[in-house]
């Protein structure tokens, strides 16, 4: 279980991060839990054959979107948890991620603020692949408990 962080224990610049390898069988399990997609997986194989990701143009298997924004989510909701909210998350899609692809995620700190007695923290974040490319790329806004 993680510490609490508070409003009070953030910097202006302050930076947290993860790394996370995409492998197939991340892929694959991801795919098993969320059957929204298995339509288009069926159709092109995008996601777990390097046949259907060639038929696309793609030089290898991708990962789909939500599921790199479920590995962004979970590095936002590791920095706030327990007591802390998620307000808004946006995310701008650059390029695909691929199977076995080593990602670093970041989420650094541009904005804090008292808001109505709240402390809002703005985040920039992104995933940076092991190629200097950023994937993913956002900002979240997320709720901090004060003391």
């Amino acid at each position: 279980m993680n510490k609490q962080l508070f409003f009070s224990d953030i910097e202006l610049g302050q930076e947290f991060s993860d790394t996370y390898i995409a492998s197939s069988e991340k892929v694959q399990q991801f795919l098993d839990a969320n059957r929204t997609l298995e339509r288009t997986e069926i159709e092109d194989g995008r996601f777990t054959s390097k046949e259907g990701a060639s038929t696309l143009g793609l030089e290898k298997p991708i990962l789909p979107g939500v599921m790199s924004m479920s590995i962004m989510s979970k590095l936002i909701t590791d920095i706030i948890a327990p007591n802390g909210k998620l307000h808004k998350l946006d995310a701008s899609f650059r390029r695909p991620v691929f199977h076995d692809d080593f990602l670093n995620l970041s989420a650094l700190v541009v904005d804090a603020i008292i808001e109505d007695g709240k402390g809002i923290i703005k985040l920039d974040i992104a995933l940076e692949n092991n190629r200097g490319e950023k994937p993913l790329q956002g900002t979240a806004v997320v709720e901090l408990p004060t003391k």
